[in-house]
Formats: C-alpha cells, structure tokens, sequence
C-alpha cells in the first residue's frame, strides 16, 4: 500500500514536474520571439531610417547642383543684361 502512494505522489510530481516544464518552455520560447521580434523590428527601422538618410542626401546634393547651375546661368544673363545696358546706352548717346 505504501508503494501505491508513493507511486501515485510520484506520478503527481512528475505530471506537475513535466506541466512547469513546459509552462516554462513557452515563457522561453515567447522571450525568445520576443527579443528576434525586437531585433527584426530595429533592424526594420534601421533599415527604413538609413533610406531616408540616402534620400535625402541624394536630394541635398541635386539641389545643391541644381542651386550652382541657377547661380551660374544668373551670372550670365546679368552679363548679358549689362551688355544689353551698355549698348543701349551708347545707341541712346549716338542719336
């Protein structure tokens, strides 16, 4: 008789034994995916932020380009406005 409740205390320990076993196995496993979720989602972001930087450095230099060619092809016309001018002034002087 003793031999029967040990067996049966010992099958309940082991039942409660192998239900914390897995109980804990699942904590593990959803901290798991929880950290490879986190690193998944920063590398996504990083991802995605160094993008924006590549963007935008892109846009800066064409507008920077863009800003030098303006400033280039103002120079000339106020050149040629100034000729203009001159010419002008010397046909108004002629007459």
């Amino acid at each position: 008789m003793e031999t029967e409740q040990l067996l049966k205390t010992l099958k309940i320990v082991l039942i409660l034994a192998l239900i914390i076993g897995i109980i804990g196995a699942v904590f593990y496993l959803v901290y798991g995916f929880t950290i490879l979720w986190q690193a998944m989602a920063a590398g996504i972001i990083t991802g995605f932020l160094l993008i924006l930087v590549f963007i935008f450095l892109v846009l800066a230099l064409y507008l920077y380009l863009k800003l030098a060619l303006i400033k280039r092809e103002l120079r000339k016309c106020r050149e040629e406005l100034g000729d203009m001018a001159r010419k002008s002034k010397t046909h108004d002087d002629e007459s």
